[in-house]
């Protein structure tokens, strides 16, 4: 690229043209050919910067860089909205020293940075330089930061020459819950079967605590009989009594569009992530299983149900992975529209070009090829796409956080089908009495039906059902302007509606369902079951 002219080269061309101007309507010589001299000096100064950026990059100015180990950091990741440290270097092996300025990193969208300025470093000749970004994330996910923007200073400082140094670096963000306080997970030990959770349930037969004696009824298992109490009272009596039992619970996240709209951070799906970690650490925490679906048209994840500090990063790598969707089906770009947004990427980042022609067509086949050469392609991780080349162009948008507008609309006009189905893949073939969560927002649900044969059987099967509709966090901080006042009102009437008719149609089945804020997620989180829940 060319040099870009700088405060100081602005004046300087300012005072040729008003030297000219003084000496044209004077008629002075002498200020006329100080103008002259003054702009061959500009433009000799222009000449030896114009080579500067290619000499310097001859002498292998390397840069590089890292996420610094601080306590906001949780396992090598960090949480939204509290700012991070990324720690840099550049390394120059020229004779030279050489000045940088206006150093600034080029992030993905969801992430800023803090600082108020952008730095200045002095490199020092065969040194190496170390300096620090001040970051912050705006919602769960992956905040990806392409390169480092920076400008080379030239001789008198009247020219800068732009670098692009690029480095991809991807940084995983938790939910804000992950790092509310220090998980107790590894202090289990033992086997999952032998363990026992801390829910109180009552039961026929053996068990660790009496509960009550009373009178034998038709279908009682003979080995509950207390014979001792029945010789005495002369007929046959049960023995019941209160066991601590580990109890699974499933959560099906609904992600889609309709939970992805507004910016990052204020989404319905940024709570939703919160209220999943925050019910997966309770129910941790207390020695019972959790199990996560994910659902966007059909089902991302089945996070099958279990227990300890491993499982819980498998939960939230597959709470992560929600927001990362890049497949065909749930997409609104094609193959080929996806394509040219990669190779404009690669163009940009790697200064490959594949465009041929004034027209810029590309063959697709050789960005495929040169996209599986900077990573191999594991078997399994490729998304959903019509083609083997779209699936990989996929695949590089979610390893470097290029986004991809998603549909807005369910797969069919609705998505209680599908809702339906995950529900009933949650409850699994078991009897065994599990708690199931939907986190939705009843959105895109035309027609009950589904869930209604659902609904009813969990209830033959002993299985419970929540429903938390996940308030989003823009409605409840206070509005700027009367119009967004006005739209508030509106959603929040439109959400309302949704809640009572689904209460209307769910909750005579037993189905509880509650509008979830974020000033609630604590206390959501640590509802149990009801201790009356009875086990054969």
């Amino acid at each position: 690229m060319l040099p870009i002219p700088t405060t100081r080269a602005a004046a300087a061309f300012f005072g040729v043209l008003g030297m000219w101007l003084v000496g044209l309507s004077t008629k002075s010589w002498a200020a006329t050919a100080l103008g002259s001299a003054l702009a061959l000096l500009l433009v000799t100064v222009f000449s030896a910067t114009v080579p500067l950026g290619r000499r310097v990059r001859a002498q292998r100015l390397e840069f590089a860089w890292w996420l610094a180990s601080r306590e906001t950091s949780v396992s090598g990741a960090v949480v939204p909205h509290v700012p991070f440290q990324v720690r840099c270097y550049v390394r120059h092996r020229g004779s030279h020293g050489i000045e940088l300025t206006r150093v600034t990193p080029v992030l993905a969208n969801g992430a800023k940075v803090l600082d108020e300025e952008p730095h200045a470093i002095s490199v020092m000749p065969r040194a190496r330089n170390e300096f620090s970004f001040t970051l912050t994330a705006q919602a769960a996910g992956r905040v990806v930061l392409h390169g480092l923007a920076v400008s080379l200073r030239g001789p008198l400082g009247l020219f800068d020459v732009p670098l692009y140094f690029p480095n991809a670096l991807a940084i995983k963000v938790l939910p804000r819950t992950v790092a509310v306080r220090a998980s107790t997970l590894g202090m289990m030990t033992g086997l999952p079967l032998d363990r026992s959770g801390r829910h109180r349930m009552r039961r026929r037969g053996g068990g660790t605590e009496l509960h009550e004696l009373r009178e034998f009824l038709p279908g009682d298992p003979f080995k509950s009989i207390a014979w001792k109490a029945s010789a005495k009272t002369g007929r046959l009596v049960v023995r019941e009594v209160d066991q601590e039992v580990q109890q699974t619970l499933v959560m099906v996240l609904d992600a889609c569009g309709s939970m992805r709209g507004g910016p990052a951070g204020e989404r319905k799906l940024d709570f939703a992530l919160e209220l999943c970690v925050a019910h997966s650490r309770a129910w941790l925490d207390r020695g019972d299983r959790v199990g996560l679906i994910t659902v966007d048209g059909r089902v991302l994840a089945n996070v099958q149900a279990g227990d300890g500090a491993a499982h819980l990063i498998r939960v939230y790598d597959a709470l992560l992975a929600s927001t990362e969707v890049v497949d065909a089906d749930l997409t609104a770009l094609d193959d080929h529209e996806v394509a040219s947004l990669v190779a404009r990427y690669v163009r940009q980042q790697d200064g490959v070009d594949f465009a041929h022609g004034r027209r810029s067509t590309f063959d697709t086949t050789e960005l495929a090829h040169y996209l599986r050469g900077l990573t191999p392609t594991k078997a399994g991780d490729l998304p959903l796409a019509p083609t083997q080349a779209g699936a990989v162009f996929r695949r590089f948008c979610r390893e470097r956080g290029i986004e991809l507008p998603h549909k807005s609309e369910p797969p069919g006009g609705d998505k209680a089908i599908c809702l339906a189905s995950s529900i009933q893949l949650a409850a699994g073939n078991t009897r065994v009495p599990r708690s199931i969560v939907l986190i939705t927002d009843l959105d895109g649900i035309v027609d009950y039906a589904p869930l209604h044969a659902t609904a009813r059987l969990l209830t033959r099967r002993g299985h419970s059902l929540h429903v938390l509709v996940p308030h989003a966090e823009a409605l409840t901080r206070p509005a700027e302007s009367g119009l967004e006042h006005d739209l508030r009102a509106i959603y929040g009437r439109a959400e309302q509606r949704r809640l009572r008719e689904a209460k209307q149609q769910l909750g005579p089945l037993g189905v509880s369902l509650s509008l979830v804020a974020p000033d609630q997620l604590a206390l959501t989180a640590n509802r149990r079951k009801p201790e009356s829940a009875r086990v054969a």
